[in-house]
């Protein structure tokens, strides 16, 4: 079976966007490891620079929550758009399918 262009490009984006999830997840983590190992530090200096970076991680993972809601929220939008399409159109649906099947059948048998 031959892969378009466009699934392999969204394979790509899907696969990019959970390696940066991933990567953004593992950063956090270890800044707050980080912030635990440093918690017996003393001075106003690392005081501030701790509370700030406490901040920071607490926008960071709402951000990162946030955005995967979404990305989980559209997917399901679209997976329900497409099955009502589906439900809408059968008729279409299968001589879609119909005509795939043939094709699939024609380059199956030129090998």
């Amino acid at each position: 079976m031959v892969i378009t262009p466009m699934v392999d490009r969204g394979e790509a984006q899907a696969q990019a966007r959970d390696n940066l999830t991933r990567n953004l997840r593992n950063a956090l983590d270890d800044t707050e490891e980080l912030i635990r190992l440093t918690a017996e530090e003393a001075g106003e200096r690392i005081t501030v620079a701790r509370n700030r970076a406490k901040e920071s991680l607490a926008r960071a993972r709402g951000e990162l929550d946030r955005m995967q809601a979404q990305a989980a929220e559209r997917a399901k939008q679209a997976a329900h758009d497409v099955d009502d399409y589906v439900r809408e159109n059968p008729w279409k649906m299968m001589a879609l399918a119909g005509v795939l099947s043939a094709v699939i059948g024609v380059l199956i048998s030129r090998r």
